[in-house]
């Protein structure tokens, strides 16, 4: 790494507690903040590259042009822009979030870069509203320990995917905070353990492909709607 680590984990702890932001605290999340929040929001999100390394994260998942992919809690659209350049004029991507300010600032931001193959989606909190069979892939990052109702929200994410589509999650990973990040607050510890991510993913009757490892704080868990489903 470039940067002191110490200045990178530091950040790693700031963005823990507002990444997800969307989704978390419920009764709260409609309140108006003001376009300042989000633009500083976006400024923190220059250290993410260092750890959430998005250009990886794509080629792992093998994203390219001419896909349709859907980012799902995109909140101000980290991942949502970048998705766009990745799969051209030729592709499409579906930003969905519960929070309209956030996908307000979104709107603006793929505007102000001149991105038109971007649909921005005002989700339900337990349905995303993905156009149904049109997606080849679905990205969650850091979201889906906030959402309630995980089985309905995720059987209707199962409804957006095309024949063979995947649906991906990008996932904090606690054994990894634990040796990383020794000051986060731990008391919710188990939302963010393997053995509860998996649970989520088979409960709703969606397998495992593979679970990637590389990145540092997060595990990323490719799953694809199972047989049984059917």
């Amino acid at each position: 790494m470039k940067k002191n680590s110490i200045t990178v984990l530091c950040t790693i702890f700031f963005v823990i507690s507002s990444i997800g932001f969307s989704w978390q605290d419920q009764e709260h999340q409609h309140k108006h903040t003001g376009l300042k929040q989000y633009e500083e929001r976006q400024k923190r999100y220059e250290d993410r590259l260092y750890w959430q390394m998005p250009r990886r994260v794509m080629n792992e998942l093998d994203i390219g042009p001419g896909m349709h992919v859907a980012d799902v809690g995109s909140g101000i659209g980290y991942f949502t822009l970048k998705l766009s350049k990745r799969v051209g004029r030729t592709g499409k991507v579906y930003a969905s979030d519960i929070d309209e300010n956030a996908l307000a600032f979104l709107d603006k931001s793929r505007k102000e870069a001149g991105l038109d193959n971007i649909s921005i989606i005002h989700g339900k909190e337990d349905d995303p509203m993905i156009p149904k069979a049109s997606v080849d892939l679905v990205l969650i990052v850091n979201t889906i320990h906030l959402v309630k109702e995980k089985t309905v929200f995720l059987n209707n994410i199962r409804n957006s995917l095309k024949e063979k589509g995947k649906l991906v999650f990008i996932q904090w990973d606690a054994q990894k905070m634990d040796s990383e990040l020794p000051g986060w607050d731990s008391k919710d510890r188990e939302l963010y353990t393997m053995h509860t991510m998996l649970k989520v993913i088979y409960d709703a009757n969606y397998e495992v492909l593979e679970i990637k490892d590389f990145l540092p704080m997060q595990l990323i868990y490719i799953c694809q709607p199972s047989d049984a489903s059917k």
